[in-house]
């Protein structure tokens, strides 16, 4: 089919219905949770390869900008102000219309971030030829120059995922994340095979991680030409939606930046207050503020941003994926009782997940961390301090999961200020907290801050969401939060009593039992226990289970 062609009608999936729900979430859930279950694997790789020191530091801090603009663009802002025009565009003037839209906003962004990473790239030379610079300085600079072109690769796959997702097709942009684990573990394999100098090793990383970043844009780009959706020669007829799209985004944008923002302001914040491991002085001393973080903080964070982000990812973001297009369509529509039906829905399955799973990690946040890190360069000190900032980014699970699904909700009803002023604010708010809590807390009071300013923006977008749809569903999401929460108290206490039972001790088998059984017991207890107490979610999801099988 040449591009001038109109598209044969694709053949995509359209159910709505509960069940359909349930199966697409499932679907790319377990997509998510093999890219989770890859990262996991990465993560391992890098900490037993560099230990939670100033190398590892560096390179999560060279790796943030890259993969804040991914989270944003591939999770938030580019998603829900781009699928409700190309929604618009398809329902009212057909595909190729829709192809058009498509087309043009993939070449204004692709040219966009283009011209945004050769600026940068050509400062960052200047920086390295010109300037006196520290070694850490140095290699920090020459991470970001390899890296930041990955951003131009992901961001444009992430719009073509997101135009796949109007299309109710989910498989494939749920695979791209997969892609990157992959080769970021190849390169991690490359790098121990070639060489054993650190700096060298973390540059292989790199480069490999920027190669994984065009076999991703590749990826839902042949997904759109294989169900006849492919970008299109006419797209100049579209230039409007452009601007239509960005300007759309803006607000989109601060309002969905604050969790991934949020850990930027972190893991900046442990750098700067951290000395390197040469005893070198922390970047902020210059400018007159105390080193009060070891070296490997930034690391540590990363890594328990790591963990609260596997059920964020597996579960929070697919479900959000799930039910945003569902949203559109009822606002677009006008039907007010079927968008607060949707998101109760969404909402009541948050909490039947995510309850659990934040009580999960924080009870078991020290022998997940043993299993998983304690190897090659990992120290035991490294443990201790991952696993404390495990058990408070654990916690916060419920309300990161949370905002993802209320912010959706907002932009589904046309509304991207509100969500924008909440994320401002609680920006701010994370960021005096952090003053705060690193002086009381020190590494640790960097998770927490970051934990308390998310609750509190999702008591804010609760209480300004159920105005706007004149009363959420609270009698249905009350039962299923108490109902919860008795399960979830019942699968505690079983964790708690098989974790007193098991031998301590040091070794991988020991650290096998001590987060396998109290694990094990623990889901076949919420399970159970929350059958008991009626908690209609997991038989919706034990159902779903079945009916996979069935169609297999």
């Amino acid at each position: 089919m040449s591009p001038e062609e109109p598209a044969t009608e694709p053949r995509l999936p359209t159910s709505h219905s509960d069940s359909g729900v349930v199966r697409n979430l499932r679907m790319i859930s377990l997509c998510t949770l093999l890219s989770r279950v890859l990262g996991l694997a990465r993560d391992i790789v890098m900490a037993s390869l560099f230990g939670a020191g100033t190398i590892l530091d560096l390179f999560v801090v060279a790796f943030r900008l890259p993969n804040l603009t991914r989270q944003l663009f591939g999770e938030g802002a580019l998603t829900a102000a781009f699928l409700p025009v190309f929604l618009r565009d398809r329902r009212e003037h057909g595909d190729r219309v829709a192809r058009d839209t498509m087309t043009a906003v993939a070449i204004a962004l692709f040219s966009f971030l283009s011209l945004f990473v050769l600026l940068a790239e050509g400062v960052l030379i200047w920086f390295l030829a010109t300037a006196e610079l520290s070694e850490s300085t140095t290699l920090l600079l020459q991470l970001l120059a390899i890296l930041l072109p990955y951003l131009v690769l992901i961001c444009t796959a992430a719009l073509f995922s997101a135009g796949l997702h109007a299309l109710q097709v989910f498989l494939w942009p749920a695979l791209v994340p997969v892609v990157l684990n992959v080769f970021w573990l190849t390169g991690a394999f490359i790098s121990v095979q070639t060489t054993s100098v650190p700096e060298t090793r973390v540059k292989i990383v790199s480069l490999a991680i920027l190669i994984a970043g065009a076999v991703q844009l590749t990826l839902p780009l042949t997904a759109f030409f294989w169900i006849g959706m492919g970008p299109t020669r006419s797209w100049r007829r579209q230039w409007h939606r452009v601007r239509e799209v960005m300007w759309t985004m803006l607000p989109v944008v601060a309002g969905t930046t604050v969790i991934q923002c949020n850990a930027v302001l972190d893991s900046l914040m442990a750098w700067g207050l951290s000395r390197p491991d040469n005893g070198g002085p922390a970047p902020l001393e210059s400018f007159g503020l105390p080193a009060l973080l070891p070296a490997g903080t930034a690391s540590e964070l990363y890594i328990g941003q790591r963990m609260y982000q596997f059920p964020l990812g597996v579960f929070g973001v697919a479900l959000g994926t799930v039910l945003y297009p569902l949203m559109a369509q009822h606002a677009q529509s006008g039907d007010l009782t079927a968008l607060r039906k949707t998101l109760g829905r969404g909402l009541r399955l948050t909490a039947t997940i995510a309850v659990p799973a934040s009580a999960g990690l924080f009870l078991l946040a020290t022998p997940l961390t043993n299993l998983m890190f304690r190897h090659g360069e990992f120290t035991e000190e490294d443990v201790r301090m991952t696993a404390r900032m495990i058990s408070i980014y654990g916690a916060g699970v419920w309300a990161y999961i949370s905002l993802t699904i209320l912010n959706r909700a907002f932009y589904a009803l046309g509304d991207r200020i509100s969500p924008m002023w909440f994320g401002i604010a609680t920006l701010v708010l994370n960021f005096l907290l952090n003053v705060v809590f690193v002086v009381l807390f020190r590494g640790a009071g960097l998770a927490l801050g970051s934990v308390v300013a998310t609750a509190i923006q999702v008591f804010m977008t609760v209480w300004l969401l159920n105005r706007r749809t004149s009363g959420l569903p609270w009698g249905e999401i009350g039962k299923t939060t108490i109902r919860t929460l008795l399960a979830t108290t019942m699968m505690v206490g079983v964790c708690l009593l098989s974790t007193s039972l098991l031998p301590a001790g040091e070794g991988m088998a020991t650290y096998a039992v001590r987060l396998i059984v109290p694990l094990l017991a623990g889901i076949l207890t919420y399970v159970v226990a929350g059958r008991i107490v009626g908690l209609s979610e997991i038989d919706e999801f034990l159902k779903a289970a079945e009916r996979d099988r069935e169609s297999v």
